[in-house]
């Protein structure tokens, strides 16, 4: 019995952070050692174990120090575990929790038996996107706030990051969602929200996605 929770312990280990390393990815263009250790709530050295452990196993490739990026076959993990999490923001959103809330507990949950997943996803009415704009199934468009231009603009999606989505909850601000960038400074922008203006710093601007508002 032990072996079998410690097997399943692996395996849920490995699903996470392979996940993790998907959505910064998706919308950061790489997933460092820094984001992963603080998503997955580890130190750096841990973190880089078991990164270490997924690229001896053919599911993760380093890029550079500290940088890393999935094998063909850690992608088809991640994807299919990004897929399971939307899925259960959804649900957990139809439940009334918040868009930081979701995430978390989503992240306690996707582990279950894709059986489970099938019954909540065909519940739901399969629905095409999750409660931060992604889609269920592929990867993420739009323009990272990092990278934006001055002037309005709408919030399109968000990535799965707790640092991210802390800050949304934070300045009360959601899909959809307009607000004004004043400028741009190697990645940090400084935006307009009810008057208010505030510097979001590259880490946060660039998991968020954005589309001009004409």
């Amino acid at each position: 019995m032990e072996g079998i929770r410690e097997s399943r312990s692996t395996k849920v280990a490995m699903e996470d952070y392979l996940m993790a390393i998907k959505v910064f990815n998706d919308f950061y263009g790489e997933a460092t050692l820094t984001l992963i250790a603080n998503e997955l709530n580890v130190t750096p050295a841990t973190a880089h174990k078991v990164i270490e452990h997924l690229e001896n196993e053919g599911y993760v490739v380093k890029l550079s120090r500290g940088i890393y990026s999935l094998t063909d076959s850690g992608d088809e993990i991640a994807s299919k575990m990004l897929s399971k999490h939307r899925i259960l923001e959804i649900f957990l959103g139809v439940l009334g929790f918040n868009i930081l809330e979701i995430h978390v507990y989503a992240h306690e949950l996707e582990h279950v038996n894709d059986a489970v997943i099938d019954r909540i996803y065909t519940m739901l009415g399969k629905p095409t996107t999750c409660p931060h704009g992604n889609p269920i199934t592929g990867k993420p468009e739009g323009v990272r706030l990092s990278r934006s231009y001055p002037g309005n603009v709408i919030i399109t999606n968000v990535a799965e990051s707790k640092n991210v989505l802390s800050f949304l909850i934070q300045h009360k601000l959601n899909i959809n969602d307009r607000l004004t960038v004043i400028r741009r400074r190697k990645g940090n922008v400084t935006i307009k929200i009810n008057d208010k203006q505030i510097t979001v710093d590259e880490s946060i601007a660039s998991g968020i996605m954005v589309a001009e508002v004409k």
